[in-house]
């Protein structure tokens, strides 16, 4: 257990025989190692025992210890807190006024520059000529500045405490070191702008005013929905392609919230995407930011992804997105216009009647902007194999002879088909349903839905309401479900309730 620090900053400790310089950029946990090295200690533990030095409260960085440490060594205690990190307890950490969290670091494994190495340690015995550079402690810096080449991790500790004696690893793996493959790669834009960050001081622009952590994994999350596509995992890629999208993640972020809403306007334009789900298009970015375990620094990034989606896409009243509930907008899914081609075209005039085109000030037809290829095939597939049964003479007669069960009033046909009264008013107004002008003991003007017109709409269509109810899953896991799986909509305008063909939902739950 660790000796408690002194009460005052002055104490003395026996003087050293032999002392090492504290080199620029070095935190405080090298420096120490490199002086347990340069002495003969086998492990800076055991050399901190034998001078009575506490070195739990310094690998906290304590600025009692870091300023006992630097009384030790000889140098300025000043510049020596400034380069080293402190442990604010649950996972997060500060270095000068930068906050970090674990995922910021390599805590667990040791990653140094071979040439480096090569250049400046003659012999394992002099493994305490390298200090440890700050800034291969973070995760985003993964090649060397100053040769060009990528950072090598050493082999993993079994216990996590030796990986913190710096001089003592490379003692133990430089033959390994030096056999190592040297794998060159341009120092990126991202990973200087990063190593001048830790190094120096953050600038005035907006990526500066993102905390350290947010700002590094930011581009590169965004950087692989870039390059990767929608369907992106957030695991499973090389350094060099991690390096690879920070660089295209910054050169985004670095041009400020307007710069990043712009991409994300952008990702909406590429062919072959969902335009409908901003989730959906967005991908790993939008996952990653959904993150449980990420807390409070993220929430500036947060709030340009939020008012983009609030702007850009029909999110129903309540529906929390990144934590804020949407106040119900009326935009649509921004998404490339194209053309009416075949039997779209043909049928013109009717998809304006049915809401899901319309004619612009030149007079050409157009489709709504939440209209998809998908969707046309799917009014084309209605209209040819599935013909509405509209009102016959049987319905007629039903309405004005039958009694009770015959008829149902627009809000019980929505109740039993387990959607919205809106939606059971399209379904009446296109012929989907067979509605009549109520008598008797209805009030005068109002709708009601013959009960053949129904039951022989549900022998064909099921509602993602009826679904739900049988599978006893919830809607929004449900649908996720389905569109994953290719289960087409009927064509309907978007804020209506989604309803399937019978047929494609049996034939899934089959395969299923």
């Amino acid at each position: 257990m660790a000796k408690s620090l002194p009460a005052t900053p002055g104490a003395n400790f026996p003087p050293l025989p032999l002392t090492v310089a504290h080199a620029a950029f070095e935190p405080a946990s090298s420096l120490l190692s490199r002086l347990a090295a340069r002495n003969g200690a086998r492990s800076m533990r055991r050399f901190c025992g034998d001078i009575a030095f506490p070195v739990d409260p310094l690998f906290r960085g304590e600025k009692v210890a870091i300023e006992q440490l630097a009384q030790l060594a000889g140098c300025d205690a000043a510049s020596l807190e400034r380069v080293s990190i402190r442990h604010l307890g649950k996972g997060h950490f500060r270095l000068r006024d930068e906050f970090a969290s674990l995922q910021s670091f390599q805590r667990a494994r040791v990653r140094v520059c071979p040439e480096c190495v090569r250049s400046e340690v003659p012999s394992a015995a002099e493994s305490w000529r390298v200090p440890r550079r700050l800034h291969w402690k973070f995760s985003s810096i993964r090649s060397c500045p100053d040769h060009e080449c990528m950072l090598v991790c050493l082999p993993a500790e079994k216990f996590y405490k030796d990986a913190k004696d710096f001089a003592a690893q490379l003692r133990k793996y430089r033959g390994w070191i030096l056999d190592q493959p040297v794998t060159q790669a341009n120092h990126s834009a991202f990973e200087l702008y990063l190593t001048n960050r830790i190094l120096s001081e953050r600038g005035e622009r907006w990526i500066d005013r993102l905390e350290l952590n947010v700002a590094s994994r930011a581009c590169e999350v965004l950087g692989l929905r870039i390059a990767e596509g929608p369907d992106a995992a957030l695991k499973g890629y090389s350094e060099a392609e991690w390096m690879s999208y920070g660089d295209q993640g910054y050169d985004i972020l670095k041009n400020g919230p307007s710069a990043l809403s712009d991409c994300l306007t952008a990702m909406g334009r590429e062919d072959g995407v969902d335009r409908r789900f901003f989730g959906r298009l967005f991908g790993p970015w939008m996952a990653w930011l959904k993150s449980r375990s990420l807390g409070d620094e993220f929430e500036p990034l947060r709030d340009v992804v939020r008012r983009h989606v609030f702007d850009n896409f029909s999110v129903r009243k309540g529906v929390l997105v990144l934590g804020v509930p949407s106040d119900g907008m009326a935009s649509l899914n921004a998404q490339k216009s194209f053309s009416l081609t075949g039997f779209a075209k043909r049928n013109a005039e009717d998809l304006i009647y049915r809401g899901l085109a319309e004619r612009d000030a030149s007079g050409y037809i157009l489709p709504m902007s939440f209209v998809t290829q998908k969707m046309l095939a799917a009014y084309e597939r209605e209209k040819t194999f599935f013909r509405p049964a509209g009102c016959s003479s049987d319905d007629v007669a039903d309405e004005a002879n039958a009694q009770g069960g015959s008829r149902l009033s627009v809000s019980g046909a929505a109740r039993r088909l387990r959607v919205t009264a809106k939606t059971v008013g399209y379904l009446v107004q296109h012929g989907m349903l067979c509605g009549l002008a109520a008598s008797g003991r209805y009030r005068r003007g109002t709708t009601v839905v013959t009960a053949n017109s129904l039951t022989q709409f549900q022998e064909r269509y099921i509602s993602l309401g009826e679904l739900a109810a049988v599978t006893q899953r919830p809607q929004g896991a449900l649908s996720m479900k389905l569109r994953n799986a290719g289960i087409t909509l009927l064509a309907m305008p978007h804020d209506l309730s989604r309803i399937y063909w019978r047929e494609d939902v049996s034939t899934y739950a089959a395969s299923e």
